[in-house]
């Protein structure tokens, strides 16, 4: 380079008259005028050559990407795209100072330059990839059967991978530019810890409905049952997600409460299983049982939308042998599986009253037995016509008490009858 310096040095003194070489073999600011037009040529020659030729490479690339399957390839046409023309000025200036012998503060400003350009183009590159990455995801749930795009999920990822890129360039700009980011980084942590310790729970609500957004455990229209609530959900908000109640209230979870419980999502049944028991009495007849299954399967074959699976002896129950019923509804639709549920029920009964098994319900039989009566103790219907005399020998228990008057029906407690 010092030799291509020294020819151009040599045409532009053989070139130029003897006043303008004065100002060629000048200093300015420590730097020579040959070398100040050195930089100032390259810098309006250079830089629109490599404008052009961007130009030109993202056109070819942006056709090519166009006809390829890959999305990975539409991004690197971005990334060339967002390259700025201003970095590639000061790249320039940076190269054809490093082939001059320039002074050491000129060689450190340049690199200076250079370094902080490089880090605010990294920046816009990195925010290039942030967009890409967070559409990109968006963009595969919605085509898998996601759902619609939720925009303010979008829009909160994409703030977040902002901030953390121009986060890091800045701490990079300020490294370049000789300050200590070190104390910076450790107060920033420390107020960082103490600003999410402080909003703690709306950190947890705004992270929770991202996560909502991304993983789509269920969205708006989806019925969805939470413990013992149930609801359509309605919207889903930063901090809370809203549903519609079966009737017709609304109910309010916040999202970080809402992901921490057990949710039930029916929108995403595909069929439906249905498991009853049917309990008959102990008196019924083992044929009757045995036929049990064919009644069963009877009632519920042959339907639209049913599969059937099995019917067999589960339980011997306190007051019933239990039968477990087990049929599938080939359709997620409440209504429709009521419909045939019903039809199943009315058939059984129909069929097991007239196959002369009857219905078990909760019963007790209770056995009373009269415990053997001790020496002596004697039981004498007396005091009239059917009267009941209940008493002891009149040695043991002296004069006879009488209840009642002596006539039919009459109960005499006492001694010796009459």
């Amino acid at each position: 380079m010092a030799l291509a310096r020294a020819a151009i040095g040599g045409i532009l003194r053989g070139v130029t008259p003897a006043e303008p070489r004065e100002l060629l073999e000048a200093t300015w600011l420590g730097i020579s005028g040959l070398d100040w037009s050195i930089m100032a040529a390259s810098l309006v020659t250079a830089t629109p050559i490599l404008l052009v030729v961007r130009a030109v490479a993202v056109g070819r690339l942006r056709a090519l990407a166009r006809r390829s399957q890959t999305d990975v390839d539409d991004l690197l046409v971005d990334l060339l795209a967002g390259t700025r023309a201003w970095f590639l000025a000061l790249a320039v200036l940076r190269a054809t100072s490093l082939a001059l012998a320039l002074p050491v503060r000129w060689d450190r400003a340049f690199a200076l330059a250079l370094g902080v350009a490089l880090a605010l183009q990294g920046a816009l590159w990195g925010a290039t990839v942030v967009r890409f990455a967070v559409d990109r995801r968006f963009r595969r749930h919605a085509e898998a059967g996601g759902g619609q795009v939720v925009p303010v999920a979008q829009t909160l990822l994409r703030f977040a991978g902002l901030v953390v890129v121009w986060s890091l360039a800045a701490l990079v700009t300020l490294a370049n530019l000789g300050v200590d980011i070190t104390a910076l980084v450790a107060g920033l942590g420390i107020g960082g810890v103490a600003v999410a310790l402080a909003v703690q729970r709306v950190l947890g609500d705004v992270l929770a409905s991202i996560s909502i957004a991304v993983d789509k455990p269920f969205q708006p229209g989806d019925f969805i049952a939470v413990g013992d609530q149930m609801g359509t959900v309605q919207r889903v908000g930063l901090r809370s997600t809203l549903l519609a109640g079966l009737g017709g209230e609304g109910l309010v979870f916040s999202n970080d409460d809402l992901l921490s419980s057990r949710i039930r999502n029916f929108a995403r049944m595909q069929e439906r299983r249905v498991a009853f028991r049917v309990g008959v009495l102990y008196d019924t007849p083992v044929s009757a049982l045995e036929a049990m299954p064919e009644i069963v399967r009877g009632c519920v074959e042959g339907r639209e939308k049913v599969r059937f699976e099995r019917a067999s002896l589960i339980n011997l129950a306190e007051s019933a042998l239990e039968f477990e019923v087990v049929y599938w509804v080939l359709d997620p639709d409440f209504q429709v599986y009521a419909r045939i549920h019903e039809q199943v029920l009315l058939e059984l009964v129909r069929r097991l009253r007239a196959a002369g098994c009857d219905f078990a319900f909760p019963t007790r039989t209770i056995h009373l037995e009269r415990p053997p009566l001790a020496s002596g103790e004697g039981l004498a219907l007396g005091g009239g016509a059917g009267g009941l005399a209940l008493g002891e020998d009149a040695g043991r228990g002296g004069p006879g008490r009488r209840a009642g008057a002596d006539e039919a029906g009459s109960l005499a407690v006492g001694g010796s009858p009459p």
